[in-house]
């Protein structure tokens, strides 16, 4: 399959909370002690990373089709430079 254009696409993405955790605690294992011992529910939490995922598989999936390709965590945003036919898709997570 042809691609659409060759300019370039930017899929933006953002850690979920999972992401977070794992990152502030190490480990999943420490960040389900920590989310338990404060009364939440841990599976809230898988549940929303894989959500995120899939979405953030499925986008990818599609763009490819589309163009070519960069994905970047929001995270890296303020040192991404952007070019001036680059077209900008955001995913971002929301809470239902």
């Amino acid at each position: 399959m042809e691609r659409l254009t060759e300019n370039k696409i930017v899929l933006i993405t953002r850690r979920t909370n999972l992401d977070e955790l794992v990152t502030r605690f190490n480990t999943i294992d420490q960040a389900r002690f920590y989310v338990e011992h404060l009364g939440a529910d841990f599976s809230d939490y898988i549940a929303e990373d894989q959500r995120y995922k899939a979405a953030v598989q499925s986008t990818e999936n599609i763009l490819s089709q589309l163009g070519r390709l960069q994905i970047i965590d929001r995270i890296y945003l303020s040192n991404f430079v952007f070019g001036e036919k680059d077209t900008i898709v955001t995913l971002v997570k929301t809470v239902w």
